[in-house]
């Protein structure tokens, strides 16, 4: 049973949401609503849940604000609203998922799937800006990166894995040892801090550790096959990245 929250000071916002996930037909409970954020707060802090479906933009305290003004929380967050620009700061908050007003049944739908697949619950405020902060800076000093796992924090060696692969605002990671992490955050963001360690993005949807390629097929539009079996197109923007690496390792094997 996933048990959920919806905060939003708008009612026919509320009424509107519950009719979305009562038709869902999922196994879900709505165990709270709540119109005003600064009434919901004591309840944040004294009740264990799922989800919390949260609007930003409210009078007297906003989405931010409220999970500024708790010192940990033991659940995950859908950000709802009708204001875009507030994507970025959202996913600040390691936001499972980001739904714009009027939301659609099936992102719905796919937003709460994800969720369940994800299984990333019970991270503390501090666990989120470690991991941010781990992100943003690489840890690049012991080479690991700090990934949010069930129970917390697990710190994987960079060069353990193998390729990332995107899946909307999300990012999979594969490893070296077949374990699979998912994360909430966009392959961009991740190739932003992994291309300081080589890694190549090879499709809008694939970033590749070039350490693991293992042939390049030129046939069929063009597609790599990695160590882990796994093969993956490659762009046509990004032909010349993968034709360099392999020169690039021609060069060395005959320097060696």
């Amino acid at each position: 049973m996933i048990s959920i929250v919806i905060i939003d000071d708008e009612l026919h916002c509320t009424a509107s949401l519950q009719m979305l996930i009562d038709g869902l037909n999922k196994n879900i409970q709505i165990i709270a609503v709540f119109n005003d954020a600064r009434l919901a707060q004591d309840y944040l802090r004294q009740n264990t849940f799922d989800l919390l479906f949260l609007d930003i933009e409210m009078p007297g305290l906003n989405g931010f604000e409220l999970l500024n003004s708790l010192s940990q929380f033991k659940f995950d967050v859908v950000f709802t609203t009708a204001y875009d620009q507030y994507a970025i700061k959202a996913f600040n908050f390691s936001a499972v998922s980001y739904l714009l007003k009027p939301i659609d049944p099936l992102e719905l739908s796919n937003c709460i799937d994800l969720w369940e697949r994800k299984n990333q619950k019970y991270l503390t405020l501090n666990q989120f800006d470690f991991l941010i902060d781990s992100l943003q800076n690489g840890n690049a000093q012991n080479k690991k990166l700090a990934l949010p796992t069930t129970y917390g924090l697990e710190f994987i060696a960079i060069e353990n894995i193998i390729r990332c692969q995107s899946e909307s605002s999300y990012t999979h990671f594969f490893l070296k040892n077949e374990e699979k992490h998912l994360i909430c955050r966009t392959l961009k963001e991740v190739e932003q801090i992994l291309f300081k360690n080589g890694f190549v993005r090879i499709h809008q949807s694939h970033l590749i550790n070039p350490a693991y390629l293992k042939k390049y097929i030129r046939n069929d539009g063009g597609y790599v096959l990695m160590e882990d079996g796994e093969k993956i197109s490659v762009s046509k923007s990004n032909k010349d990245k993968i034709t360099e690496i392999f020169d690039q390792i021609g060069r060395n094997q005959k320097k060696s």
